[in-house]
């Protein structure tokens, strides 16, 4: 009941202040607003952000917290799916309005074991100290990610950059490159197994590296760089 409810307020929350910012709009072409959402018992937050800033940031909390303004020029408010919080995952979605071009500057605070499945379209991403699986489908978006202890990352980059430094050793790193380059910085003396499918473009493993390792390394290149280094 406690999930239910917590996952009710903050529905209210966000209709709430798109429903301000669509009637505060009137005839201006442009407007910004605030965006402020917060959940507990999450453990994966499945979010699609607008294009612009993302900060995604662990801390010592049991809560789950997204604010930050969302901006758009146009007629049409950001359109917004969520928050849902269904068995443990939290759904939110922000897309621009057709013929309404938006950008946000948000920041995503969440327990430090929190899933996160991440989807943008453009901007620019940072992330500092998490520790959950990384699911990331992003296109024109340079990421930086620092202390990760991260057990798996699944990326597919298009058109961007992926920087990450690992403070543990992932478990399994799945990496898709459409135009885009990779660079992830892990502990040194693991060793991985490292698969590798290249269209076009180069992977430089400067890591440890054996056939049994249990810890896994899968790279698709269609077009781009991968750089696999020892820290």
């Amino acid at each position: 009941m406690a999930v239910y409810v917590l996952a009710v307020v903050a529905v209210v929350l966000l209709t709430i202040v798109l429903a301000a910012a669509a009637r505060d709009r009137g005839d201006n072409p442009s407007a910004t607003r605030m965006v402020s959402v917060a959940a507990d018992s999450v453990r994966t937050i499945d979010l699609q952000a607008p294009p612009g800033q993302l900060s995604i940031d662990a801390a010592r909390t049991g809560r789950v917290t997204l604010s930050g303004p969302v901006h758009w020029a146009g007629r049409s408010a950001v359109i917004a799916d969520g928050p849902r919080l269904a068995d443990g995952v939290l759904h939110l979605a922000y897309r621009c309005a057709a013929h309404s071009p938006c950008t946000g500057r948000l920041r995503l605070v969440v327990p430090q074991h929190c899933g996160i499945v991440l989807r943008q379209p453009s901007g620019h991403v940072t992330m500092d100290g998490l520790a959950g699986p990384l699911r990331i489908s992003v296109r024109s978006v340079d990421i930086s990610a620092a202390g990760l202890r991260s057990p798996s990352l699944t990326a597919s980059v298009t058109s961007g950059h992926l920087s990450g430094w690992f403070v543990s050793a992932p478990g399994r790193v799945s990496l898709t490159l459409v135009s885009g380059q990779a660079t992830l910085h892990l502990p040194a003396g693991v060793p991985y197994r490292v698969s590798q499918q290249v269209t076009s473009g180069y992977v430089q493993a400067g890591i440890a590296q054996a056939r049994d390792a249990g810890r896994m390394i899968t790279a698709r290149i269609i077009s781009g760089e991968l750089e696999l280094l020892s820290r």
